[in-house]
């Protein structure tokens, strides 16, 4: 409690004035501060997720559990956006988040936590936002719950519930602002009004999204070349963290330590229990001289093809949420085809082939990796989880395309955009025989 006692009120209130008026030249004495709010957050932080982690497993064996203290540079940050706020009353320097498999398993997990209130060592205090039934504007979809501990503790941890889905659209969101160099995240369409609408869009259930909404997804994916730039990232951190992670032999651990700074690679541990991994964590934390984003995270079934994904803002890895981008694609191949548009089939659907091919490329180049990966070939959890990896990618990409071309069928009123079709798989196929 000593932390949480060092400073008053008036002190917290004072430092937000300071470090308004001057963000950029902030004195290492308010640094230090800062710090100490943070780990002053160490001990109810660690029994809340304890205890909410439980909970969750029961309900879905698949679900993924994580808590995190929020960075310095990201507190200044909300303290410049929200001029009223004092720092030690934010709601969200420290928090939970429970990922679970479905939208379904999500309220099954608040409603766990609403009927054993009474056996949690927290109360939830505040208002509850469910933000799955009212989306934010932006598209965000999530369930926050502010909580307390029992024993008088007053610091307040954020819970965040939301299903895998919902989770990759929100880390999509936070990879674009780091690839882009925007601040979509913070300043909605002030950002760039193209990339929130495109996310706003993607964020959508399928049978809400227009073929108008299909056209500007297409489009803005084209104009940003938004799948080729983000999936050769992903693709390149992908095989050297996937080595990385057979090489360190990590499928008997439970507990993971992940870390990226602005270069974008990843660093991760591996832990088999739970005070094991919260002591690195801190340790870790407090020698956080670079301010790497660090999240520690629970995984009862290890496989680094579902962490990878849960966690691709940090992996950078790969996003669940491009293969609906790609679909979307497809459909405005469709639908172009259909109206008749010539031109404007030209456009989707040479991108749909670019896309593919570029696709292809890396699945093969990863086909190659793992070929050669000792690690993955002398265990058999490994071989097998990377060979369902690789089978899977190929599969969602081979169901899109057949799908899509089952409805590009010959008939006279269409026979300028079909002939124009077959001359663009012509040479599609011999680009694809020079790659293999």
């Amino acid at each position: 409690m000593e932390e949480n006692n060092k400073y008053s009120n008036k002190d917290y209130k004072r430092l937000g004035d300071r470090i308004r008026s001057n963000p950029e030249q902030i004195a290492d004495e308010d640094l230090r501060m800062l710090q100490s709010l943070r780990l002053s957050y160490k001990e109810p932080l660690a029994i809340i997720f304890k205890s909410i982690e439980r909970i969750a497993y029961k309900v879905d064996h698949d679900s993924i559990c994580t808590y995190r203290v929020k960075r310095i540079e990201s507190i200044i940050s909300k303290l410049i956006r929200f001029p009223e706020m004092q720092v030690n009353r934010a709601e969200d320097i420290a928090g939970c988040r429970c990922i679970m498999s479905s939208t379904e398993k999500t309220y099954e997990l608040y409603n766990r936590l609403l009927r054993n209130k009474d056996r949690l060592p927290f109360v939830i205090k505040g208002t509850i936002h469910d933000y799955i039934k009212e989306p934010k504007k932006s598209g965000y979809r999530s369930i926050h719950i502010n909580a307390v501990l029992k024993d008088g503790d007053n610091r307040r941890i954020e819970i965040q519930l939301r299903s895998l889905e919902h989770h990759n659209w929100a880390t999509l969101v936070e990879i674009t602002d780091l690839l882009y160099s925007m601040k979509l995240k913070e300043h909605g369409q002030a950002a760039n009004q193209d990339l929130f609408e495109f996310h706003r869009l993607l964020s959508l259930p399928s049978q809400d999204v227009s073929k108008k909404d299909k056209y500007f997804i297409a489009d803005t994916a084209i104009k940003y070349n938004y799948v080729e730039t983000i999936g050769d990232v992903f693709a390149r951190n992908y095989l050297d963290v996937r080595r990385q992670w057979n090489r360190m032999k990590l499928q008997h651990c439970h507990f993971f330590l992940i870390s990226t700074g602005s270069d974008g690679i990843p660093d991760f541990m591996g832990f088999t229990s739970f005070e094991d991994a919260e002591q690195a964590y801190f340790a870790k934390f407090i020698n956080n001289d670079e301010n790497r984003n660090i999240v520690l995270t629970h995984l009862q079934r290890t496989d680094f093809t579902k962490i990878s994904v849960a966690y691709s803002n940090y992996f950078l890895t790969f996003n669940n949420t491009l293969i609906h981008i790609l679909l979307y694609l497809s459909d405005a191949v469709t639908n172009a085809y259909r109206q008749n548009k010539v031109t404007l089939f030209d456009r989707y659907y040479q991108s749909f082939l670019d896309i593919t091919a570029f696709w292809m490329q890396k699945q093969l180049l990863e086909v190659s990796s793992f070929n050669e990966d000792k690690n993955a070939r002398n265990s058999l959890i490994l071989r097998t989880e990377w060979t369902n990896s690789i089978k899977n990618g190929i599969s969602a990409l081979r169901h899109i395309t057949i799908k899509m071309h089952r409805q590009l069928s010959f008939d006279l009123f269409h026979i300028v955009p079909y002939y124009h079709m077959k001359k663009k798989q012509k040479q599609f196929k011999s680009r694809i025989a020079s790659l293999s």
